[in-house]
């Protein structure tokens, strides 16, 4: 037996959310897709609460869409008069999984101040008070707003 590697093995996921809303011009997505990621962002944050971890960095480019597929919708611009449709994406799955956990903090774990992005960072760092489990919150807050409005 040759010893000499060792392999990790692991799904095959989509791309991050960040990688899809540029591919996509930064085009909001659908309430209830927004509705759906934040439920599955809310339930990722609570569980690690529960063991006591801070994710710390929250943000679309750790956060992965399980799979890739896409279904394009019909979005109208201009006046009544002048429609110009152009078609944005949609994934099909709202389904996700949080990666990135290299920053992650133990509740009672000395923390650093310069973690999180900045756009997803928590006021309460910002005034360097440390992080706790709202910090994540905040993020979580944060992600979904950009969902609801990024420019279109």
């Amino acid at each position: 037996m040759n010893l000499k590697w060792l392999l990790q093995v692991f799904e095959k996921l989509g791309s991050s959310l960040y990688d899809f809303l540029r591919k996509n011009n930064y085009r909001s997505f659908p309430i209830d897709l927004v509705r759906e990621i934040g439920w599955q962002l809310l339930e990722c944050v609570a569980f690690m609460h529960d063991l006591r971890m801070i994710h710390t960095d929250l943000k679309p480019e750790n956060i992965l869409l399980v799979s890739s597929d896409y279904v394009k919708i019909p979005e109208y611009k201009g006046s009544r008069l002048q429609r110009d449709v152009c078609y944005k994406r949609v994934p099909k799955s709202s389904a996700i999984k949080v990666i990135d956990f290299g920053s992650t903090t133990y509740e009672r774990q000395d923390q650093t101040y310069i973690v999180s992005t900045r756009h997803y960072r928590a006021p309460e760092v910002i005034l360097g008070l440390g992080w706790s489990y709202p910090c994540d919150v905040w993020s979580v807050g944060c992600i979904i707003v950009e969902l609801c409005t990024v420019c279109v």
